[in-house]
This record gives C-alpha cells, structure tokens and sequence, in this order.
C-alpha cells in the first residue's frame, strides 16, 4: 500500500502536518497513537503504566501490520517509538512514502513545553537529558526510513507543507 507515513521525534508536528496533508491531498488521516487509545479506552501513559511498554509496543505492530492491508491510501502519523521497534522496521516502508519531521533538540524541547506532552518516556528528572538521549538514538533510526526529510520548526508552517507536498510529487 503506498500511504503517506509521516515519522518524527515527539513534538516535530506529525499530527498537525499529518491533518494539513489530508486536506490537502483529500486522504483521510490516522494517528496511530490515537487509534490505539481509542480501541483500549484508555489515554498512552494509562496504557503503560497497566501493560507496560512491550504491550503498548504489541499494540503498535498490530495497528501497522493492519493499515498494510488497507488498500485506501491515508495519511499515516506514527508514533515516535514505533520506528525505533525492532519488529516494526519491516513493516514501516511496507506502508508507503515514509516523511520524517526533523526537528532540533531546542525546538522540540520549546514545543513539548507549551502542549502539555505527557510522555511516559520523559517522566520524572532529568526530562531534558532523557530527551536529548532519546533523540540521539532515535534520529539516525527516523533518517533510515526516511523517503522525504525535512526540518521542521525553522520555516513557517504553510513553507514546510508546500515542501513536502513538492517532495511528494516526485516520489
């Protein structure tokens, strides 16, 4: 299936580019975060602290190996561990066209700031270093899978999705 599969760090804007590109392109939009809320009822951080991350991470590869299946083409938002998954890497490019959403260390820690992003990963001290860490090892992962890059956080908003809707085309 050839969706549009949009990865990046936490706070790079997936949700917010992936519900612009739907518009768009006139393709409806998943978040898989969500969808995998939504079918337990529960928020993430809920859902890891009953099941734990190798649960949460199960429920992942289900929701990826499903949308493989789906032949109406969607804009795809995943979310930012699920790359990084060792049993999710083969699927992934299996979707479709993968955009990573690059974004700086200061620009992602400014953005998870101002919305209140919970992640179970970042809890308790030290969230800044843990980040920092987080993105070091995640960055050269999301690059791997990457079809379209582009850095996100230094243009304006408009800018960037005409980028990548141009990269799109030539893909």
């Amino acid at each position: 299936m050839n969706h549009i599969v949009i990865i990046g760090f936490m706070g790079s804007g997936k949700t917010r580019v992936g519900k612009r590109l739907s518009k768009d392109l006139g393709l409806p939009f998943i978040d898989v975060d969500r969808v995998i809320s939504k079918k337990m009822d529960m928020s993430i951080k809920e859902i890891f602290q009953r099941f734990g991350e190798p649960y949460y991470r199960a429920l992942e590869t289900m929701t990826i190996k499903g949308l493989i299946e789906d032949k109406e083409k969607k804009i795809v938002s995943l979310g930012s561990g699920l790359p990084v998954q060792e049993q999710n890497q083969k699927y992934i490019k299996q979707l479709g066209t993968v955009v990573y959403l690059k974004g700086s260390a200061d620009v992602l820690k400014k953005r998870m700031e101002g919305s209140g992003n919970t992640n179970p990963l970042l809890e308790g001290d030290d969230r800044d270093e843990k980040m920092k860490k987080l993105l070091k090892q995640r960055d050269p992962i999301y690059a791997g899978f990457a079809d379209i890059q582009v850095v996100t956080g230094v243009k304006p908003f408009d800018d960037l999705i005409s980028e990548i809707e141009e990269k799109l085309k030539e893909k």
